[in-house]
């Protein structure tokens, strides 16, 4: 009878470490705030192209987008969550090789863009516009930010050592045109950990970055070729329903080639670099 209870209590205590990975309790990281709550996010992106154009003129972009953004969950639906959007300011600078360009992207005062995202943080609606009320700087907006800076969360419940996967093109000005920048992004659950919040949870994500586009050069086409490569992490608070931080670090090395047919005419090399951090610095709850 000794033994048998041995073996049963042994039994209890050691079977969760002989789960495969795969088999580990799962957690679902929705993205979901309680009605009535605001969260704070510091925004810091920076953006860097080196290239010189066919004629050997220098096309080096430098450009920053530093500031603030602030999320006013009004409602939560099984499948929504509608949020007013505003910021006290997000000052963008742009330095080309011989000018610069600044801007300060805000929402007018006591106004706030609605913002309706899924359970997976993605935007599906964003309605009256017309709060923001300025011009861009380059391709930098307030719903450019929010689509480009914000990470994907699973559909699925997952469990550490799970991954998830999402595709995303961004646009970077290079020669009076838009260069496309495909990414393809892996996040893996590395772990959960007890937090004073609730269990938090720790991603990695891993960047594939492919380059594409084209212009008409007349006799010939001129192509965006490249291939690159980024890794970033992020922490979600499970019980909570929103993330605390955001980093993706990322480059890739390309080339603007002109073609006549399938031979290349000439080749011109740049690259392309991205940084951004987005980090909780405010949170009021209902």
């Amino acid at each position: 009878m000794k033994k048998s209870l041995t073996l049963s209590l042994a039994f209890v205590l050691f079977w969760p470490l002989l789960l495969e990975p795969g088999q580990a309790e799962k957690v679902a990281l929705r993205f979901g705030p309680p009605a009535g709550s605001a969260l704070t996010y510091s925004i810091n992106g920076q953006v860097n192209v080196n290239g010189k154009d066919f004629l050997g003129r220098d096309l080096t972009l430098d450009a920053d987008a530093q500031g603030d953004l602030r999320l006013a969950v009004i409602s939560l639906a099984r499948d929504t969550v509608l949020a007013g959007l505003s910021t006290s300011g997000i000052n963008v600078r742009a330095q080309l090789p011989e000018s610069s360009q600044t801007q300060t992207l805000r929402t007018q005062e006591g106004k706030s863009l609605d913002v309706v995202f899924n359970p997976s943080g993605k935007i599906m609606d964003i309605r009256n516009p017309e709060v923001l009320g300025q011009e861009n700087v380059l391709n930098f907006s307030i719903p450019q930010i929010l689509r480009d800076y914000f990470p994907a969360f699973p559909v699925q419940p997952v469990g550490p050592g799970d991954q998830w996967r999402e595709t995303r093109r961004l646009t970077v000005p290079y020669q009076g045109l838009e260069v496309h920048i495909d990414l393809a992004i892996e996040y893996t659950l590395n772990d959960i950990l007890p937090a004073p919040e609730g269990r938090k949870a720790m991603v990695s994500a891993v960047y594939t970055v492919g380059v594409s586009g084209s212009r008409d050069l007349g006799d010939s086409v001129g192509v965006f070729e490249g291939r690159g490569s980024g890794t970033g992490y992020l922490s979600f608070l499970v019980d909570k329903g929103y993330f605390t931080e955001y980093r993706v670090d990322m480059r890739t090395d390309a080339a603007f080639v002109a073609k006549k047919g399938n031979k290349r005419v000439l080749e011109m090399p740049f690259s392309f670099s991205l940084v951004t951090e987005v980090n909780l610095i405010g949170n009021t709850r209902p």
